[in-house]
Order: C-alpha cells, then structure tokens, then sequence
C-alpha cells in the first residue's frame, strides 16, 4: 500500500448521474461545502471552487484528472513529453541553461513547476514574434490584401 493518496482521479471513478448533479448546483451558483465531524460547514474557498468545478467538467468530458504538486521531478522522458519535444531537445535545453534541473545520482531531474514556467516563457516569446510580424505586415500594408492560394495557367 502506498503512502501518498491516489491523485488521479478516473472518469469512471463517478457516474454520470454524480457529475450532472455536481454540475448542475456548482454552475447554478451553489459552493460545495466541508462539513466537519462536529457539523460545522464551511463553504470552499474560491479557487478551491474553481479546481472542483474544473475537475467535474474533465469528467464530464470523460477525461481523467491528475493532481501534481509543482515541485514534483520528471524524468527527461517525462519532461520532454510534457512539452511535445524530443528528448534529446529538452536536454539541450538543460544544458544551455533554459530550463533549471537537478541530478539525482547520474539521473537529470526537471521540476514541474520549471518546466510550467518555460512553457509560459515560450509562449510569451512565440506570442510576441506573431505580434512582430503581424506589425510589420501591417506597415507593409499587405495584412488585409488578398492572396490567392492557387496558381493560375500562365504562373505553372
């Protein structure tokens, strides 16, 4: 028997009946409550509210749900799979210092909440170069011109 509680949290693990009642008192404005051993209630906090109502949306989607806490160590493997990149590539980007890891004797280890705030930077820096090229489209004056996508007899 493990130690550490199951945290992830199968579709099948409600029926369909549960989800569409949760579903339907959280999204019609109702807050799931704790209730203690002596009956004392407390209503959830907001972003606990959002987390439960994000989970019960998953498992209508009929998607699994897999709770992590932001220090937990990936594997390269894991890691690089977390990012949609080879393996290979994400231990480039270890070594040229883009994403912070440790070693666990021989082994690199990534943690999450590293590799959450690389993606984020991605991201921004993807978003910014469209930005960029969008601008100078704009200044060019050929954002809004029309390109026909095929070639016409006397360009083939």
């Amino acid at each position: 028997m493990s130690a550490q509680p199951e945290t992830r949290i199968d579709p099948s693990d409600l029926s369909a009946e549960q989800v569409t009642r949760m579903l339907e008192v959280v999204e019609g404005g109702g807050r799931p409550v704790l209730i203690g051993a002596d009956g004392e209630r407390i209503e959830l906090p907001s972003a606990l509210n959002d987390l439960f109502l994000s989970i019960i949306q998953a498992m209508r989607r009929k998607e699994a749900v897999f709770l992590m806490h932001e220090n937990e160590a990936f594997t390269t493997q894991a890691a690089a799979n977390f990012l949609g990149v080879s393996r290979q590539y994400l231990v480039r980007l270890l070594e040229d210092g883009q994403i912070p890891f440790h070693f666990v004797g021989t082994h690199r280890r990534v943690l999450f909440a590293d590799l959450v705030a690389y993606q984020q930077t991605r991201s921004e820096m993807r978003r910014a170069k469209l930005d960029a090229m969008t601008e100078e489209l704009v200044e060019a004056g050929l954002y809004d011109r029309f390109v026909p996508l095929e070639r016409s007899d006397a360009e083939a």
